[in-house]
Formats: C-alpha cells, sequence, structure tokens
C-alpha cells in the first residue's frame, strides 16, 4: 500500500510541478501581453497627443501671425463675415479699423530689420491691449498693415477706440536700446453706416487711411462721402496733369536772387506754372504738387522743370556772372530714384550747363522722412559739381544732425520767420541764431519772403548772406530776366535797395 501510495503521489508532484509550469508560462505571457497592450496604449496616447500638438500648432500657423502672433489675414478673410453678421443680429455696429504704420521702411533701413521686428511686436501689444473675446480683434494683415475689428453699440462714440489708438500708437518705443518713433495713420469705416458689406468697408476705410496719411499722417480719419467726392476731384486732377505733361503746358518764372552785401542778383529759383489751354488761366505749384506728389506723377514733373531750368541756365550763362546759380526745387520721391539723378546727368551733358551753375533745393522733411541709407543720392550730386540747398529750414524739425551729415552749400530761412520779423524780437534771435549757425558750418544762409524794408534792413545788419522775395522781385518770366542780365552783366547798382522793379 505504501509502495502504491508513493507512487500515486509521485504521479500528482510531477502532474502539480507540471500545471504550476503551465500556470508561471500562462502568467508571463499574461505579463508580456498586458507589456504589449500598455506600450500599445503609451504610443496611441503619445501619437495623439503628438498630433494633437502638431494640429494646434498647424492651426496657429493657419491663422496667426508668426511675428506677432495676432491673428492673420487668412484669419479674417474666413471670419469677417461671421464678425458682420454677429454685429447684424445683435443690431450692434461693427468698426472697421486700417492701420499703417508711418516710415517704417525709414526704421528698417536705419536700424535693421530685426529692430523693425519689435517695433511690430511693440504695434501688436497696444493692438492686444483693447481685444475682448468675440467683440474686439486685432489683425495683422502683412508688412506694417494692421487691422481692428470691433463690434460696438451704436450710440457709443465712433472715434473713441479710434482716438485711443491713435494716442498709444504715436509715441516712441525703447527698443534694444535704440530711441524709435512709434507712428500710424489709421482710417475707420462702420457698419451699417459706411457699408452693408466687408468688401465695401474696406474700400472705405482704406480711403479713410488714404486721406489720413495725406493730411500729414499720424492721424485718424473717419470716412465719409466727401471723401468720395475729393478722390473724384484728385483723379480728376491727375489726368489733367498727365494731359500737361504729355501737352508741355507746364513752364518756369525765375524768383531772383540777390547778394545782400553788394546787392548783385547772384541767381534765380525755378518755379513752376501750369498755362491751362482751354481759359488760359495760370495755377500756382499749390493747387496740383500735392496733387502730384501724392503720386508718381510728381517724379515726371521734377524732370521736366529740371529739363527746362537747365535749358535756360545754360542760355544766360555767356550774359551772367560766373557764380550766378540756377535753383531746382527737388522732391523727396525724385530723390530716391536712381532715375532722377541718370536724368540730371543727361541734361547736364545735353544742355552744357556747368554743375557748378545749378543748385538742387530739398526740404527737411525729406530728410526726416527718409532714412540715411535712402539718402545717398545727396552725396552722389555734390561730388559731381551741383550744389545743394536746405530748404524752408526751420519750418518744422530742424534737425542739426542732417547738417553735419551731409554736405551741403546753402541754408534757406523758412518765410514763416521773416513774417512779423520787425516786430517779433523771438523772430529777430531766431533769424540771428540761424545765421551764425550757417556761418559757423561754413555755409551761406539765404532768407526767403523779404516783403518789406525793415525786414531787408534786419537781415543787411545781421550779414545774411542773400534774400529774396516779392519786395526785391516778384517772379518773372524768362525773357524779362534774360534782358536784365543782358543789360546789367550782372551788376545791380545800389540805389533803391537794388531791387528788380517790375519795369526792369
Amino acid at each position: 500500500m505504501n509502495d502504491e501510495y508513493y507512487k500515486y503521489g509521485d504521479e500528482i508532484n510531477v502532474d502539480l510541478y507540471s500545471a504550476e509550469k503551465s500556470l508561471k508560462r500562462f502568467n508571463y505571457q499574461i505579463a508580456f501581453a498586458l507589456a504589449v497592450l500598455s506600450l500599445l496604449a503609451i504610443g496611441t496616447a503619445v501619437l495623439l497627443i503628438g498630433r494633437r500638438e502638431t494640429i494646434r500648432k498647424l492651426e496657429f500657423l493657419a491663422w496667426r501671425d508668426a511675428t506677432t502672433e495676432l491673428k492673420n489675414r487668412a484669419w479674417m478673410s474666413a471670419n469677417r463675415d461671421v464678425m458682420l453678421d454677429r454685429a447684424r443680429l445683435a443690431g450692434k455696429q461693427l468698426r472697421l479699423f486700417l492701420i499703417d504704420l508711418d516710415h517704417f521702411k525709414s526704421v528698417n533701413d536705419t536700424f535693421g530689420h530685426h529692430i523693425g521686428d519689435l517695433l511690430l511686436k511693440a504695434v501688436a501689444e497696444i493692438l492686444q491691449s483693447v481685444e475682448r473675446p468675440d467683440e474686439v480683434v486685432a489683425i495683422r494683415l502683412g508688412g506694417d498693415e494692421f487691422a481692428v475689428m470691433a463690434i460696438g453699440d451704436r450710440h457709443a462714440a465712433a472715434d473713441a477706440l479710434g482716438d485711443r489708438l491713435r494716442e498709444q500708437l504715436n509715441r516712441f518705443a525703447e527698443l534694444a536700446g535704440h530711441h524709435v518713433r512709434m507712428g500710424a495713420s489709421i482710417g475707420m469705416a462702420c457698419f451699417p453706416e459706411h457699408g452693408s458689406d466687408i468688401s465695401t468697408l474696406l474700400r472705405n476705410a482704406d480711403s479713410a487711411l488714404y486721406v489720413a496719411k495725406a493730411e500729414g499722417r499720424s492721424g485718424f480719419v473717419t470716412f465719409s462721402p466727401a471723401i468720395l467726392n475729393q478722390f473724384d476731384m484728385q483723379f480728376g486732377e491727375e489726368a489733367g496733369i498727365k494731359r500737361a505733361l504729355n501737352c508741355d503746358e507746364f513752364f518756369l518764372v525765375w524768383q531772383p536772387q540777390f547778394e545782400l552785401a553788394t546787392g548783385r542778383m547772384i541767381g534765380a529759383e525755378a518755379l513752376v506754372r501750369w498755362r491751362d489751354p482751354a481759359s488760359g488761366a495760370i495755377r500756382l505749384p499749390m493747387s496740383f504738387i500735392p496733387i502730384a506728389e501724392r503720386s508718381d506723377l510728381i517724379l515726371e514733373v521734377d524732370k521736366v522743370v529740371l529739363s527746362k531750368a537747365c535749358l535756360q541756365a545754360a542760355r544766360w550763362a555767356p550774359v551772367s556772372a560766373d557764380d550766378f546759380v540756377c535753383s531746382v526745387n527737388l522732391s523727396g520721391k525724385s530723390l530716391q530714384k536712381d532715375a532722377y539723378f541718370a536724368h540730371l546727368v543727361l541734361v547736364l551733358r545735353q544742355t552744357g550747363l556747368p554743375p557748378s551753375r545749378l543748385q538742387l533745393e530739398i526740404t527737411e522733411g525729406v530728410l526726416i522722412q527718409n532714412s540715411r541709407n535712402a539718402l545717398n543720392m545727396p552725396t552722389e550730386i555734390r561730388n559731381m559739381g551741383v550744389g545743394l540747398a536746405l530748404d524752408d529750414f526751420g519750418s518744422g524739425y530742424s534737425s542739426f544732425g542732417y547738417l553735419a551729415d551731409f554736405n551741403l552749400d546753402r541754408l534757406k530761412i523758412d518765410r514763416s520767420f521773416l513774417s512779423g520779423l520787425e516786430a517779433s524780437k523771438k523772430k529777430q534771435n531766431v533769424v540771428r541764431g540761424i545765421i551764425a549757425l550757417a556761418n559757423s558750418l561754413g555755409l551761406t544762409v539765404l532768407a526767403e519772403g523779404v516783403e518789406n524794408e525793415a525786414q531787408l534792413d534786419f537781415l543787411i545788419a545781421e550779414r545774411c548772406h542773400s534774400a529774396q522775395g516779392f519786395f526785391l522781385s516778384q517772379p518773372i518770366e524768362e525773357n524779362r530776366l534774360t534782358n536784365h542780365l543782358a543789360a546789367r552783366r550782372g551788376r545791380m547798382k545800389d540805389t533803391d535797395k537794388f531791387r528788380l522793379g517790375l519795369s526792369a
């Protein structure tokens, strides 16, 4: 019985051992399966999370501007009608602001694109500060152009947000150690007053923005029907200027310039006029030059004036003194175009006019509004022997830094300082200071707008180099100036304050 018992027990032990091994193998299989499942689950989770993150990044790139993180033009295209419908259903007003930075290219040229990007981010921070979920959205349209769409109550002040933006966007900012002026022009159009669809609102807001920039920049203009009338008038004027260019309707008159120490006529400034072929009326520059300057037509006007002036100056060379110089005004747009410099070289060669007999006049505003990098032409002009004058000095900027940076020949005191000069001690001190400044820099100084004897006496006493104005001579046509030069060979009599009478 014992043998049977142990034999049976051994068989049971073998079976138990075999069962235990099978159970362990099964446990390992389950553990492995669970491990595989866990890894699959973790991998799936990681893939899902990574995919979600990828989708989020793709959505950001699709709807957001990478530099400023504002919503981009694509977002506006996809959501602008949604904003409009929301305002319409709520019975509210949708205000569309278009914002364009002033002289942003100058910032990039002067300080580099890194500072330009910092300026864009600073602007974005201001725009983000006015955002409100589902009500006010800021968008970067591209470059230096931005937009703000705002849903608000129709009875609220429509221009309050625009005034706030104008105030905050027109100031100085510290960017990586640089003191940079932040400036912007803003145009606004509202639904439903100025349009029932986004395309119309965009067009009208853009028109308002154009007016804001034309009025001197850094402004805020709300659209009105009068703006469209203004555009119609401007388009008509532009068509007229094009016709005048094609039909040679522009001509020159000349404002004589006198050396105050001797009374000699030392030059004349070319002033453009426009003769209407139908009525024969003469139009002054203030009536058409601003319109030409707001378009590229000023480039052609400048070329025509330069050609006519150099041709006439060459004709005067045999009958005028060796230092008789003709002055021609140069716009900021032409100053930045290589084509103008090429035209200058060609005209001097064709007319045979010595470069020393020509002087180009640029304004302070041109130097301020354009970066130093964009103003290489003054140096090239000066190197070829043509003179340079800084016109309207003191009229608004008076940046002494530019006097040191550019090789100028003459400062022209703005006529605003001559008006009422005899009765204003402050103006007398300013003019006295400008004369002293010019002398210290080795520049000649010319006073514009002399209208009476008291002003002339003051300038002579202060040893101002030269002057022009109606008291000395009104602008005259070239044949009368030719006769004067031929008769006097550039010499003026000392009597009667060397005025050039209208009958001369």
